[in-house]
């Protein structure tokens, strides 16, 4: 009997665009400017148009990453079970991320990480076969692992499966 490898499947997001119009903001309040408010719908729509449906949404705390996060609930509504704020994908590190995955319950088949530069850029290229100089906003980076529990995934079983950025795929 053939037996089948179930793969998981994850979304690491970077926030949409944000806006600088208010220096006196804490970095955590800063909000979307008009071209992060256009670009978190649209790739929104777009993962759903690739099939690319997550069930939970896990978002750093910061006004941007979560606005961001909010745009893909309101696509996916019937799907996600829950959008969460997660402290750790404010400038945590790599392994707090990985730490976030695997604590990941299995009744979650598809997450969705939002949070920031740089270590989204640097958690991505560690499954990544050629390696990106830079996660644009907005830019969703999808992963594949092999791992049967989420706690088994790891840089040795989970691989970069492609990238989509606003401008990139516009220009389709």
């Amino acid at each position: 009997m053939k037996s089948t490898v179930m793969s998981k499947n994850i979304l690491l997001v970077r926030h949409a665009k944000s806006s600088w119009a208010y220096p006196e903001l804490d970095d955590k309040e800063r909000p979307l400017n008009k071209r992060g408010k256009n670009d978190g719908p649209f790739m929104a729509n777009y993962c759903r148009e690739l099939g690319l449906v997550p069930d939970r949404l896990l978002s750093s705390p910061a006004v941007r990453a979560y606005r961001t996060a909010q745009f893909f609930h309101l696509e996916f509504n019937e799907e996600v079970a829950s959008l969460t704020r997660e402290s750790d994908l404010y400038f945590g590190s790599e392994s707090d991320w990985m730490y976030l995955m695997n604590e990941l319950p299995e009744a979650v088949t598809f997450p969705a990480f939002f949070s920031h530069n740089p270590t989204i850029t640097y958690f991505a290229n560690m499954f990544a076969d050629e390696i990106l100089d830079n996660v644009p906003t907005c830019g969703v980076i999808h992963l594949k692992s092999t791992a049967e529990l989420w706690s088994q995934v790891g840089y040795g079983n989970t691989r970069m499966e492609n990238y989509y950025f606003p401008k990139l795929v516009r220009d389709l």
